[in-house]
């Protein structure tokens, strides 16, 4: 690899302060990509991830290959493309008719497996339905799988088995599938220790799509990084890769882009969000006192709790009560800001919220957040009288 690349677009210019930003982001990786596009939003990004994907594939003459499979529950984006591709039957419903086709296999859920089997005694049958899914719609017609490496607002932080997407490597390399890591939620940072949640797991993306914490909030910034072979591969092909935008690699924003890994960098973050994840993770374990905490899940700063009213048979409220909505209200009451969703029970039901503080949290910080959360749940218990049978 001669260094990685901003990728070349028609009708567009390139600029120093793009291609160090793409360089610096391409080198963020354990095994470094090669080549950079940004966009304004992650829901952008995940549309050019795809984009590319299939600009690959037109490059190899295999115009034949254009479904792109991902998963039940999974969240890449509210445009109409990327909202084809996301699981979440509530989100799809209203827009059903402008969807177009896709094709989806179950999530990787321990806590409510799809396939009935518990953590430790699986087969993976999760990631063995990827091979399922490409054998019948046919090799020949798949250009690429989306995933999130921890999954966000719609099965609320639940990270897959480890070897989860080693078996989901070996299985698009057998039948020369893209992997498209879907890191809008999980990247810059947020699950500890690494840039990209990818690292944590033994599978290398060939296409990693990026966007919210990069910019800090401070400019909506996004994009996709890609490896050598899809850049080589569309050199000698189509040569050009048309996903050209207006605002992509504004200066301003590749300006913030820098300042944030220059913060992350000099304040050691990604460490930070390790140690104090890992200090949050046991004091979210705590709430388990609660008799309609169903399951705590996460990874580093990125936590979600499930609601049930009984603990042992994993039965949902009736969505009706709105749970979720009510937990958000009370804790907000308190000062405290969460992120709450429903339907990670097959879309029907099932109550959560998602956890995720600022990384530079403190731990007195977590001990804070975590005890305005301990007093909104009992708050919500006692408003709604929807204790469960076995507390």
């Amino acid at each position: 690899m001669s260094g990685p690349i901003f990728l070349r677009l028609a009708g567009s210019f390139l600029s120093e302060i793009a291609e160090s930003l793409a360089e610096r982001y391409c080198r963020l990786t354990t095994e470094p990509m090669s080549g950079a596009f940004f966009s304004n939003s992650g829901s952008e990004a995940t549309e050019a991830a795809v984009k590319l994907a299939r600009t690959y594939w037109l490059s190899t003459g295999q115009s034949q290959r254009y479904k792109v499979i991902s998963r039940w529950q999974s969240y890449h984006g509210i445009t109409m493309g990327a909202l084809s591709w996301t699981g979440v039957t509530l989100r799809r419903k209203d827009f059903q008719p402008y969807l177009k086709e896709s094709f989806h296999i179950p999530p990787a859920y321990c806590y409510r497996c799809w396939f009935g089997k518990s953590p430790g005694t699986c087969d993976l049958d999760c990631a063995g339905a990827l091979e399922d899914a490409i054998l019948a719609e046919g090799p020949e017609t798949i250009a690429a799988f989306m995933a999130e490496p921890v999954v966000g607002t719609s099965i609320s932080g639940a990270v897959p088995p480890y070897e989860y997407f080693t078996r989901i490597r070996q299985i698009c390399d057998r039948y020369e599938v893209l992997y498209i890591a879907d890191e809008v939620m999980t990247g810059a940072g947020r699950t500890g220790d690494v840039f990209f949640a990818s690292d944590h797991f033994n599978a290398k993306p060939d296409i990693i799509a990026f966007g919210k914490g990069v910019g800090a909030g401070y400019y909506p910034l996004a994009g996709v990084l890609c490896n050598q072979l899809i850049i080589e591969t569309i050199s000698r092909g189509e040569g050009m890769y048309a996903a050209s935008q207006s605002h992509s690699g504004h200066p301003l924003g590749m300006a913030a882009g820098h300042a944030v890994l220059d913060y992350v960098e000099k304040n050691e973050v990604l460490h930070q969000a390790a140690k104090t994840g890992a200090h949050l993770g046991r004091r979210l374990n705590e709430l388990f006192e609660h008799p309609s905490v169903g399951d705590v899940r996460g990874l580093g700063m990125m936590w979600g709790i499930e609601f049930v009213r009984d603990r042992d048979k994993k039965l949902p409220y009736e969505p009706a009560l709105s749970f979720h909505t009510r937990i958000y209200d009370a804790a907000r009451s308190l000062g405290l800001l969460v992120l709450p969703s429903n339907g990670c029970n097959r879309g029907c039901d099932g109550d959560m919220v998602l956890f995720g503080p600022p990384l530079i949290s403190t731990d007195e910080q977590i001990d804070q957040m975590v005890d305005i959360l301990d007093r909104s749940i009992s708050q919500v218990e006692s408003e709604t009288g929807m204790m469960p049978s076995n507390h």
